[in-house]
């Protein structure tokens, strides 16, 4: 049995089991001394910090709740951004702090300001501390680190002091946390990881708000996790170094899958493909050679076996080709059984800088193969508008309906994005709204999700 497990049986044991009147009494003694520990903290901090009470206020909790359900759907899929040299997914915490603190007069200018900040705070601070040493020690840097920029863009767009933005920063990092450690196979927590981060980044800046201050000192402190290198702060803008994501999945395959569908032309029948090698850097390899059977979603979207196979099979990867028929499709699962995964020196030595990916597939036909240094959306590679406007047609046109999810789109990316944000996306995070006349139509379920 597991650690896990362990503690849970033992758990269960010491509730079920006779208690010895000297341990009854042991715990009677430490109940009532936390008790008085509560109440001791009450009669001091409620009195003279009223903002404690402001921070857990009902419309502050509102907040958080918001945070913590755009922080969930927004990293769902893995179809958000990535900054490869510091392994930070900042929009996913970033994008929920500032939905749940928009001001009702928010501008587009002091509202894109914000969301800006809150990249290059995240970001400026995975340069710095070292995302991927982080990952290696079981933590998830966007976990860890982008609730600073979470906490930082919405004390910018609240327009507070300097001195505000840096105790939310601070107490962003105190409260960090979030392990990748674990086996997805049958668990689903790591859905929540996004939407902690997001709820932690408001939680700090509400509390900073309110009086609360943070350590300043706590990223140059030799005791703390997180602390900083010798690295310098990077120069110029780190927003335009981010990468987006064409497909679903892990950005350690978004290369190899655009290699794939560049070889698909007219698409591979059942059985064709005889054999599928995908060459990545060696720091990445190990992490996707996931060979099938598949438990869950999550345990997919890390796969190169599976999202290779779905992609060569259906010509496209998206979160419809993680729902559970494809977990089980017979034909996926075939090819995926011949997806063999291994290093590239070259690829290696180029990471972390590039996240590279060469594809050879062997067919009926004979032998094909592609490489890729640089995905689609990575910055040597950008997505046109054109791209972008068709992913996030395909993300939420289930939601929204084809028409409106494009006109969704072509708005954010050319118009004032705050009334669009509270007219289509704030009513998913805790309300209703009309459904698409094509939805409607089709019984199709549109509007909040909670």
């Amino acid at each position: 049995m597991s650690l896990v497990g362990d503690l849970a049986a033992r758990a269960h044991s010491v509730a079920s089991r006779p208690v010895p009147p000297a341990v009854r009494a042991a715990v009677r003694a430490h109940l009532t001394d936390a008790v008085g520990a509560l109440i001791a903290g009450h009669t001091t901090l409620a009195g003279s910090l009223p903002g404690l009470a402001r921070t857990l206020s009902a419309d502050d909790g509102a907040a958080r709740r918001t945070a913590f359900l755009a922080g969930v759907y927004a990293h769902g899929w893995e179809a958000g951004d990535i900054h490869r040299g510091s392994v930070l997914c900042p929009g996913c915490v970033v994008l929920p702090a500032t939905l749940a603190v928009l001001p009702e007069d928010a501008s587009a200018d002091q509202y894109e300001r914000a969301y800006l900040a809150g990249y290059e705070v995240a970001l400026a601070a995975a340069a710095v501390i070292g995302g991927e040493g982080l990952i290696r020690q079981g933590w998830w840097p966007t976990a860890l680190l982008a609730p600073l920029g979470g906490a930082a863009a919405a004390s910018v767009l609240r327009g507070r002091s300097p001195g505000v933005t840096a105790s939310a920063i601070a107490l962003a990092a105190q409260h960090a946390g979030g392990s990748i450690a674990g086996a997805t196979d049958r668990a689903d927590g790591k859905y929540l990881l996004s939407g902690f981060a997001a709820e932690r980044a408001v939680t700090a800046f509400l509390a900073a708000d309110s009086g609360w201050t943070g350590p300043l000192d706590i990223l140059d402190d030799p005791r703390s996790p997180l602390r900083r290198s010798d690295t310098a702060l990077p120069s110029g803008y780190l927003l335009p170094e981010t990468s987006l994501k064409p497909h679903a999945g892990a950005k350690h395959l978004q290369g190899a899958i655009d290699a794939v569908l560049a070889l698909r032309s007219g698409g591979w029948r059942r059985g064709e493909v005889r054999r599928l090698r995908c060459l990545l850097p060696a720091q990445l390899a190990g992490i996707v050679d996931r060979p099938p059977p598949f438990g869950s979603a999550l345990s997919a979207l890390g796969s190169a076996q599976f999202v290779l196979a779905v992609s060569a099979l259906r010509g496209h990867c998206t979160p419809w080709d993680f729902e559970d028929g494809a977990l089980h499709d017979e034909a996926v699962l075939e090819l995926a059984r011949v997806v063999e995964v291994g290093p590239a020196d070259d690829l290696t030595a180029a990471y972390p800088a590039k996240w590279g990916a060469r594809v050879e597939i062997t067919t009926t036909s004979g032998v094909v193969s592609a490489d890729r240094l640089d995905a689609r959306g990575d910055p040597g590679n950008p997505l046109p508008d054109n791209e972008i406007v068709g992913k996030f047609t395909t993300l939420a046109e289930r939601e929204l309906g084809r028409a409106r999810a494009r006109r969704v789109a072509e708005s954010l990316l050319g118009a004032d994005p705050v009334p669009v944000l509270r007219e289509h996306v704030l009513p998913l995070l805790g309300g209703t709204f009309g459904r698409s006349p094509e939805n409607a139509a089709a019984g199709v379920r549109t509007g909040g999700s909670s």
